[in-house]
C-alpha cells in the first residue's frame, strides 16, 4: 500500500513540470446520493470520514470525548447510482487507530490479506483516476474531484489519514509533517457544489454575479466563460478633450436650465466626478466583466493617483489604455505604461532633463518601474519565495546605481502636442493624454549598464528606451512578480509557492513560446487547482472584498442598472476613492498580514471600525433606498433594481435564502448566519416579498461570509 502511494505522489510530483491543468474528459454524472462528513478528535488529533448517517449520530454522541465535525464534506454515489461509479473500500488498522480508504482493487485485496487491517465493508461509490492523465495535477475527468490522501506515520502526531478536495490546503500538509499521497480517487460534484465553484469564478473574475450569470458559466464551463471573456469587446470610457491645468474664468458650473452636457464645466472637466461615474457604471452593468476587473488590477499596479494627475480627459485616456491593452502581452503594457504622459507627470519622466549645471535627472520613474511595476526589491525564486545570501539576508533585485543609470535612460520626453497646436521643444503645454514625445537635445545618449546589460549610446532615444524595458521584462523576477500580484487580487492573498511557481511558468512561455501573454496568464490564474474546485478549507484562503468590490457585487446580485452617480460617493470612506490612491504604493500593501493568524490578507490593511461600519450603511442606503437622476447630470438615469429572482421565492424564506446563498455566499452561508438571516427575513409578512427580499439582501451583504472571498 505504501510504496503504491508513493508511486502516485511520485506522477503528481511530474505533473507539476507538465503543468498539465484542464482537464478534456468530461463526466455526465447522476447527482450524488451519498454525502461524506469528516470529523475530527481534538483528543486524539485524529481525523475520520464516514458517509454513513450511523456513524454521524455515534460520533456527534462522542462530543464529550473530543469527536466534532470539522464543517468538511464530500459529494460521493451510493451503490447503484452510476453504473461506472467503483466500489471505495474502507479499512481500519486497530494498531494506529486510522481509517484508510481506496478505490483499488490491488489495495483491497493487498489489505485484506495483511494482518492488522480489518475489512469495513463498502463505504461510497466514486470514479477511478483517467488512466491517460495520471501526470497531471487533477487526473479527474470534468464534472468531478478529486480526492487527496495524505497520511501522517505517527513521527509528527498520531498516526492518521486525512482526505482533501481542497488541492491547495493538501499541499499544506507538507509542513505539517504529512506524506502527500496523491489522488486517491474522484469524486462527484453535486449541482450544489458546481454551482458554488461558477460563483466562486464570477466573485474572482467579474464585479459581480448577477443571478443568471452563474447559469451562463455552468452551460459554458469555468474555460468556455473565460474565452467568451478574452474575446469581448472592451468598454469604452467617453473621450474628454484637453483643457489647461489653470482652469479659464469661462469654465463655470452653469445650473440654469436646460440643462446640456456642457453646464457642469468646472466639475466635468477638473475633477474626476466622470471617470469615476463612468468606471462604476461600466463595471456594474457591462459585459466585458473579466477584462473590467483585469484593468481594475492593472490600475493597482501601474498606479497613478487623481492626487497628482486631476484632469479627468488624461485620467480617462490612462485607463482606457489599461482597459484596451489588459490581455496583451506584458511587455507592450511595460512600453505604453512607461510613456504615456498621465504616468509621466505623476511619477517625474515627463521633462525629464540629462545632466546639466550639476544637476542629475530624476530618478522618480527608473525607481518606481522595477520595485513596483515588474520586479520588486528583492530577488525571488519562481515560486515567488526570496532569494537570499550565505548571510541568510534577502539579495537586492537592483541597485542604487541601476536606478541613477536607468533615470539618464529615461531623459529627453515632454508631453504630447496639444491637437490644434504647434509642436514645441522647450516649454511644452502640459497635456496628460497620449503618448510623450522625444525631445533629442536633452536626451543622455551616454552608454549606461543597467542590471545584467548595457544600453549603448549608439541607439536612437527611442530605441534605448525599448532597450531598457527589454532587460526589464526578459528579468527572472517578473514572472514570478506579476503572477503572485494577479493571484492576489483574483484568487487569494496568500497563494502557495507551487501556485506562484505554475503561473510564473505560463508567463515565460503560454505554450507556443511567447513570454508574457496575459491572456494565457489570467487564465492559468483562474483555472489552476487552488481556484477551482468545490470548496475551500484552507484557513488562509481567499481574500476580503475590497470596497469597491463589495459594492458592485451588490448591485449586480440585484441586477441593477445604473449611470454610476450614486455609487461613485460608496467606497470613500471605506478607504478605496476610486482612481485617487494614496500613493503609487497603492490602496493597501500586497504583504499586509492579520495580527493574530499572521494571514497575508493585503485588503484588510484598509478595514477598520469607521470603514467597517461605511460598508454596513452603504449596504442599507443601496437596498432599502430610492436612487434618483441627479439633475446636475445631462442624462442622467439613477439606479434601478431588478429584485424579480429573490421576490418570486420570497414568500419561503428557506428557498429565498438559498437563492441569497447562491448569488452573495457562492455556497458559503453557515448554518448559524443563515439562522440569523432566516429570523429576520420571517418576521416580515410572507406577503410583503420585496421587504423580505431586500431584508435578506442587505444582511448577505454584511455578513463577513459574503466580504471574504473563498
Amino acid at each position: 500500500m505504501r510504496n503504491s502511494s508513493l508511486s502516485l505522489l511520485q506522477c503528481l510530483q511530474a505533473s507539476v513540470a507538465a503543468t498539465a491543468l484542464i482537464v478534456p474528459v468530461t463526466a455526465h454524472a447522476a447527482e450524488p446520493g451519498a454525502t461524506i462528513v469528516e470529523f475530527f478528535n481534538s483528543t486524539s488529533s485524529k481525523y475520520f470520514i464516514s458517509a454513513n448517517p450511523a456513524d454521524w449520530a455515534l460520533l456527534d454522541q462522542y462530543a464529550s470525548i473530543g469527536w466534532k465535525r470539522t464543517g468538511v464534506t464530500f459529494s460521493a454515489f451510493t451503490q447503484g447510482q452510476d453504473a461506472s461509479a467503483k466500489p471505495v473500500y474502507r479499512f481500519y488498522a486497530p494498531a494506529v487507530g486510522s481509517h484508510f480508504f481506496t478505490i483499488s482493487e490491488s489495495d483491497r485485496a493487498l489489505l485484506a490479506n495483511t494482518p492488522g487491517f480489518v475489512a469495513e465493508g463498502v463505504a461510497w461509490y466514486a470514479y477511478d483516476q483517467l488512466q491517460t492523465l495520471v501526470a497531471t495535477i487533477n487526473p479527474c475527468a470534468s464534472g468531478t474531484t478529486a480526492l487527496y490522501r495524505t497520511f501522517n506515520n505517527g513521527s509528527n502526531g498520531p498516526a492518521n489519514h486525512r482526505y482533501f478536495q481542497d488541492y491547495g490546503f493538501y499541499q499544506s500538509y507538507a509542513a505539517k509533517g504529512y506524506a502527500l499521497e496523491g489522488v486517491a480517487m474522484c469524486l462527484p460534484l453535486s449541482t450544489a457544489e458546481k454551482r458554488a465553484d461558477a460563483s466562486r469564478l464570477l466573485y474572482q473574475a467579474s464585479f459581480g454575479a448577477k443571478p443568471s450569470d452563474i447559469d451562463a458559466v455552468l452551460n459554458r464551463g469555468a474555460s468556455g466563460w473565460i474565452d467568451d471573456q478574452l474575446n469581448a469587446a472592451a468598454s469604452q470610457y467617453t473621450p474628454r478633450d484637453w483643457w489647461p491645468l489653470n482652469r479659464p474664468d469661462t469654465c463655470v458650473n452653469n445650473t440654469t436650465p436646460p440643462l446640456t452636457d456642457a453646464s457642469y464645466c468646472q466639475r466635468d472637466n477638473y475633477s474626476l466626478f466622470q471617470p469615476q461615474r463612468e468606471f462604476f457604471k461600466q463595471a456594474i452593468n457591462n459585459n466585458d466583466q473579466l477584462r473590467q476587473r483585469m484593468a481594475w488590477a492593472w490600475s493597482q499596479f501601474f498606479v497613478i493617483s487623481g492626487t497628482d494627475v486631476g484632469m479627468p480627459y488624461g485620467m480617462i485616456d490612462y485607463q482606457q489604455m489599461l482597459r484596451d491593452e489588459a490581455f496583451s502581452n506584458f511587455r507592450t503594457l511595460l512600453q505604453k505604461v512607461t510613456l504615456h504622459a498621465a504616468m509621466g507627470r505623476y511619477l517625474d519622466m515627463v521633462n525629464n532633463l540629462k545632466p546639466q549645471n550639476g544637476v542629475e535627472p530624476n530618478e522618480n520613474y527608473a525607481r518606481e518601474l522595477m520595485q513596483l511595476f515588474s520586479l520588486g526589491l528583492y530577488q525571488l525564486n519562481n515560486d515567488g519565495s526570496v532569494k537570499t545570501g550565505s548571510n541568510g539576508m534577502p539579495l537586492d533585485t537592483y541597485t542604487q546605481e541601476d536606478v541613477e543609470n536607468l533615470a539618464h535612460v529615461f531623459t529627453g520626453w515632454t508631453y504630447p502636442t496639444v491637437p490644434g497646436q504647434s509642436p514645441a521643444n522647450i516649454n511644452r503645454v502640459a497635456n496628460v493624454k497620449g503618448y510623450m514625445e522625444e525631445r533629442g537635445g536633452q536626451h543622455d545618449y551616454t552608454t549606461q549598464p543597467f542590471l545584467s546589460g548595457s544600453i549603448p549610446g549608439s541607439m536612437t532615444q527611442g530605441q534605448r528606451l525599448s532597450a531598457s524595458l527589454d532587460i526589464i521584462f526578459n528579468h527572472p523576477n517578473v514572472p514570478p512578480f506579476v503572477a503572485k500580484f494577479l493571484i492576489q487580487h483574483f484568487v487569494t492573498g496568500q497563494p502557495g509557492a507551487a501556485y506562484i511557481d505554475r503561473v510564473a511558468r505560463v508567463f515565460q512561455n503560454n505554450g507556443s513560446g511567447v513570454r508574457g501573454d496575459m491572456k494565457a496568464v489570467i487564465r492559468a490564474v483562474l483555472t489552476d487547482p487552488e481556484a477551482r474546485g468545490a470548496a475551500k478549507w484552507a484557513p488562509a484562503y481567499g481574500h476580503q472584498s475590497e470596497p469597491v468590490l463589495a459594492i458592485t457585487r451588490l448591485a449586480r446580485a440585484m441586477n441593477a442598472q445604473t449611470d454610476g452617480v450614486y455609487f461613485r460617493t460608496t467606497t470613500g470612506n471605506s478607504g478605496q476613492t476610486v482612481f485617487i490612491s494614496p500613493s503609487v504604493f497603492n490602496y493597501y500593501p500586497p504583504d499586509y498580514a492579520l495580527s493574530k493568524s499572521g494571514a497575508v490578507a493585503p485588503e484588510f490593511a484598509i478595514y477598520n471600525t469607521t470603514s467597517a461600519l461605511n460598508r454596513v450603511n452603504t449596504a442599507y442606503a443601496t437596498v432599502f433606498g430610492t436612487i434618483n437622476p441627479d439633475p446636475t447630470v445631462f442624462g442622467a438615469t439613477g439606479t434601478q433594481f431588478d429584485l424579480s429572482p429573490y421576490t418570486a421565492v420570497a414568500g419561503d424564506s428557506n428557498a429565498l435564502l438559498d437563492r441569497v446563498n447562491d448569488v452573495l455566499f457562492a455556497g458559503r452561508l453557515s448554518s448559524s448566519a443563515r439562522a440569523i438571516i432566516k429570523a429576520a427575513v420571517d418576521a416580515v409578512a410572507a406577503v410583503d416579498t420585496t421587504t423580505r427580499a431586500r431584508t435578506a439582501l442587505y444582511l448577505a451583504s454584511a455578513a463577513p461570509e459574503s466580504q471574504v472571498l473563498r
